[in-house]
């Protein structure tokens, strides 16, 4: 990546003298942006251009170049790229589109492309992009003109999409946001998402990173990138939900959605997943602050309406508003002097119009170690006014600055302020108080996240061979039967209610006996995946006159609901006693692979969708912490009296449930549901269970 952002030469392929030419767009940026490298044009035919000659090929160069950026035609691009190895260009950029973005021609065209890159060993940018900028150098490739130019500073776009990417650097140039590197993925033919991550996130000119993808291709790669990062990501990725929803068969698959997996995802792997171009330039403004390290904020506003609007947002972001300290009580007092202001927080300082008081009391909560940041609803109220509070606003940004306090200025008056931070001082603002909020928060949770190794498999709590035992005799592609995904989860070490399997009622009969009564009968085919919704499951029978008519009942519900030629049996299990019931389950999800899912069970698990997910594998203590996200796990852990039940036992079944789906990658789904848990008793005991084999 190096060779791609630092390039010393680049050739830019496609360039002609024609007016409309969009190759042209390329120089035109070079030159704008103040490329520090040499510049070399080639066309089909000799010309000039911007004052540069324009080559007839490659092979044509006075000299050797780093780079080639190449707009043309996508059935010349195959050639074009062979050229480049030949000449040893060991990093071409292709932005022609024309590519798999149409169909299979396309396709067939990337496939070419594909094997040269082999063939020569060279790396590609693109196709169907606009290629990469990087503001220290002035590298700037883009075909499309580049208005209002980007600022440079030290946030890095990473963009699937090029027209998303420029559209954002118009409104960060207009935000007063700079910008330091720039990428456009296109297709990701060659170079993707995580190897550029990776490089940007060991680059000393950005601070934070900014990554819109609509698909994934390593979700893990890039957790395992983002868990060792100092440096803030936002997440932007809209194209989520549907896949999995068309095809979800079972409750852990319909609860753990594409996009429930990528919010659990990056709380997990501390990656702030935004939803919108917009919230990433609110997170952004802070990029250059002090991480938010705790909750205590104080709020200095000229205005007590908003002020009020403060309040409401620190309550919906877990901001707390702290006492100020007598010290800071005192000085408000003596500056004060008329007695308008009541030294609360939000501090209202609307009728104070000398702005050196502002100075002073932000300057004190600079020093307060009790204060975790500064929030400053600015605005002068009139001219008179605008040469004190901008003297004011420049002496508290030093004094923050210096004191390592995170500071946000919301600006509540003109937008003459507005521009005069961001242009004079070079500080970006926020246009309400409520984004100032927001922002503090993102910033906190940078500075939270988790510290867990993901991926580190602990000790193994189960017997692999056993379990191994149990799918390698099953048929792969679908459900396992209701017995073997039974004897599944009790090779797992997760313990099941008592069964046996029935084909005739007098087998029932003798499996009830044995068991001990009440029992439950359930009927179990491949293809009959929910139960109890044809009325498959029969409870608290008692004698064997009740076993028998049972099966009588569930045969009729065959005939009914099993497809003809397809095997079905009775399942006999010991009833279990009274207890809550929860789901656990696991699933492959195609971006992130196994994940871990925790929540409510029985008849309430749709009804309530109370469920919690992980990447696997877990350990203990971060199932512990999944099961406490969920309003089943607080109940579960003991309110108002209540006995806790056995939050250890549920512990180590996921983390059991995680592990298997590490082991065993035929695994595709596990749901068990019900479980149930028995407050102020040891254990736990699985009543169902639906294993899917790929």
């Amino acid at each position: 990546m190096e060779k791609f952002f630092y390039a010393h030469s680049v050739a830019v392929v496609g360039v002609s003298e024609d007016p409309d030419n969009l190759a042209q767009g390329i120089v035109n940026n070079l030159l704008e942006f103040g490329y520090q490298g040499k510049i070399f044009l080639v066309g089909r035919r000799p010309g000039t251009t911007f004052g540069l000659p324009i080559f007839a090929g490659l092979a044509d160069l006075p000299e050797p170049v780093d780079l080639a950026a190449i707009l043309t035609p996508a059935p010349s691009v195959p050639a074009l790229v062979e050229q480049c190895g030949r000449l040893g260009i060991s990093r071409v950029v292709v932005e022609s589109g024309g590519f798999s973005e149409l169909g299979e021609a396309g396709r067939a065209l990337e496939d070419k492309v594909r094997a040269l890159l082999t063939k020569y060993r060279l790396r590609l940018v693109g196709p169907n992009g606009l290629g990469l900028v990087n503001m220290e150098i002035g590298l700037a490739l883009p075909f499309s003109h580049m208005r209002p130019k980007p600022r440079r500073g030290n946030i890095s776009i990473l963009a699937q999409s090029g027209g998303v990417g420029m559209h954002l650097l118009a409104w960060m140039a207009r935000e007063g946001l700079g910008l330091n590197k720039f990428l456009s993925l296109g297709n990701k033919l060659n170079v993707g998402e995580n190897e550029v991550l990776d490089y940007l996130l060991k680059d000393p000119g950005t601070a934070a990173i900014y990554l819109y993808l609509e698909g994934m291709q390593d979700g893990r790669e890039l957790l395992r990138l983002a868990q060792g990062s100092a440096k803030p990501i936002f997440l932007h990725q809209p194209n989520v939900g549907p896949e999995t929803a068309a095809i979800a068969r079972s409750h852990t698959a319909s609860l753990s959605s594409d996009e429930t997996v990528l919010d659990a995802a990056c709380r997990q792997g501390g990656i702030l997943r935004v939803r919108s171009q917009g919230e990433f330039l609110v997170g952004a403004k802070l990029a250059a602050q002090p991480p938010v390290k705790g909750n205590r904020l104080v709020v200095l506003s000229r205005s007590g309406g908003e002020a009020v609007i403060t309040a409401y947002a620190c309550r919906q972001w877990g901001f707390e508003l702290p006492a100020l300290s007598p010290r800071l009580v005192q000085l408000i007092e003596q500056r004060a002097r008329s007695g308008v202001i009541r030294p609360t927080n939000p501090i209202d300082l609307g009728d104070i119009f000398d702005f050196s008081v502002y100075s002073e009391v932000a300057a004190a909560l600079c020093r307060d170690p009790e204060v975790d940041a500064i929030l400053i609803n600015y605005g002068p109220l009139g001219e008179s006014e605008r040469d004190g509070a901008r003297e004011a606003i420049r002496a508290i940004i030093a004094t923050a600055k210096e004191a390592e306090k995170p500071l946000a200025i919301s600006v509540v008056c003109t937008l003459d302020e507005e521009d005069y931070l961001r242009e004079s001082l070079n500080f970006p603002v926020f246009h309400f108080p409520g984004e100032a909020v927001r922002a503090l928060a993102y910033s906190r949770f940078f500075a939270r996240r988790p510290s867990l190794r993901l991926f580190d498999t602990p000790a193994p709590l189960f017997q692999a061979k056993e379990a191994a035992a149990v799918l390698s005799a099953a048929p792969g592609g679908d459900f396992l039967p209701l017995p073997r995904a039974l004897a599944f989860t009790a090779a797992l070490g997760i313990t099941t209610a008592p069964w046996q399997a029935a084909a005739t009622p007098a087998a029932a009969a003798a499996a009830a006996a044995s068991l001990g009564y009440p029992v439950v009968l359930k009927l179990s085919a491949p293809g009959l995946v929910h139960k109890t919704e044809v009325g498959g499951v029969l409870l608290n029978l008692k004698g064997t006159k009740a076993v028998t008519a049972g099966f009588a009942e569930l045969s009729s519900l065959a005939r009914e609901h099993v497809p003809p030629g397809e095997p079905w049996e009775v399942l006999v299990m010991a009833q279990a006693a009274a207890g809550r019931e929860i789901l656990l389950g696991a699933r492959r999800d195609q971006a992130f692979g196994p994940v871990v899912v925790f929540g409510a069970g029985g008849v309430e698990t749709e009804v309530l969708e109370d469920v919690a997910l992980r990447i696997a594998p877990i350990n203990e203590a971060e199932a512990r912490a999944l099961i406490a996200e969920t309003k089943i796990g607080l109940v579960l852990a003991g309110v108002r009296g209540l006995p806790p039940a056995d939050l250890k036992a549920l512990g180590r079944a996921l983390v059991t449930l995680s592990q298997a789906m590490v082991q065993f990658p035929q695994v595709q789904e596990v749901d068990l549901n019900p479980v149930r848990v028995f407050p102020g008793s040891p254990g736990l005991l699985a009543l169902d269970a639906r294993v899917r084999v790929g």
